[in-house]
């Protein structure tokens, strides 16, 4: 039996990917930070798929203290891990400033980049032994609109201007840039991204939403496809051979990222700080 771990997968695609993928058998385990949504989900897809092997996990992905702790977990309990999916984002338009952690990074930024790029390094011995593991990061198709955008390297915890949707972009834009220059560096796991494009929402979650974004949601969801038919591409990335390309969209057709993301001296900057943020500097306050 594969195993394969999908981050953020109590509702929507991930929940979606996740039961599609235990769907063929494969032992698949959720790591979410709600023990009540965590364990509803996994006893949901369980019943919808018949297979027994899908467990959870919890932790707070913004936590870097936190996303060691669950990966040491997983391998306490599994020596190899053949499909790791970064479901898992910080996207709230409600919040007006940064809201930096206790480990001094912004949440967004901890949550949607750091946390795929450390417990990928986590896991990387763990895919290799797996026979070629992969690796499937999540990017939006909302980096469309914004074509010659950049990565603000000076500004990754928004403390000199911040809005959550440029913030989340920003992050997006420097997530693939992480898996571009992982996918050139780690030998032997390959790993790949997803453009996620317009999905309905479950609006349920985002009670502190102004009602005029609730009906612009709304509204929006009407020209959106369900998170079942997006999750889809997460299960061929994770399940089949043949496709080799780095970005999929949503009809799996391979797609090109923004020009800024195959920059790759701005892709090493870009490591070197994801390196400090998430080791060195954690293990200094450690000690």
């Amino acid at each position: 039996m594969k195993n394969c771990i999908i981050t953020g997968a109590d509702s929507g695609i991930g929940y979606q990917a996740a039961r599609q993928i235990a769907a063929k058998g494969y032992h698949v385990t959720l790591i979410c930070r709600n023990e009540e949504r965590a364990a509803r989900a996994a006893s949901s897809i369980s019943e919808e798929t018949g297979n027994q092997q899908v467990g959870y996990l919890l932790a707070d992905l913004s936590s870097m203290a936190g996303v060691r702790r669950v990966a040491a977990r997983y391998l306490s309990l599994h020596k190899e891990l053949h499909v790791l999916i970064n479901n898992a984002a910080d996207f709230d338009l409600s919040v007006k400033k940064p809201a930096i952690t206790d480990e001094g990074m912004e949440k967004q930024f901890a949550t949607n980049v750091a946390a795929p790029y450390l417990i990928s390094i986590l896991m990387e011995d763990a895919l290799r032994r797996s026979g070629r593991g992969r690796i499937i990061n999540i990017s939006s198709q909302g980096l469309c609109v914004y074509p010659f955008i950049k990565l603000d390297i000076h500004n990754l915890d928004g403390r000199k201007h911040y809005r959550p949707a440029s913030t989340y972009y920003q992050n997006k834009l420097a997530l693939l840039m992480a898996s571009l220059y992982m996918r050139e560096h780690m030998e032997g796991v390959r790993i790949q991204a997803v453009r996620v494009t317009n999905v309905k929402v479950d609006l349920s979650r985002y009670d502190r939403l102004p009602a005029i974004m609730k009906k612009a949601y709304a509204i929006k969801s009407k020209f959106s496809i369900s998170p079942e038919a997006m999750a889809r591409i997460y299960t061929v990335l994770a399940t089949e051979n043949g496709y080799t390309g780095f970005l999929y969209n949503e009809k799996g057709r391979e797609v090109r990222a923004n020009r800024s993301a195959y920059d790759k001296e701005m892709q090493k900057r870009l490591i070197e700080i994801l390196k400090e943020r998430t080791t060195e500097k954690l293990r200094e306050r450690r000690e």
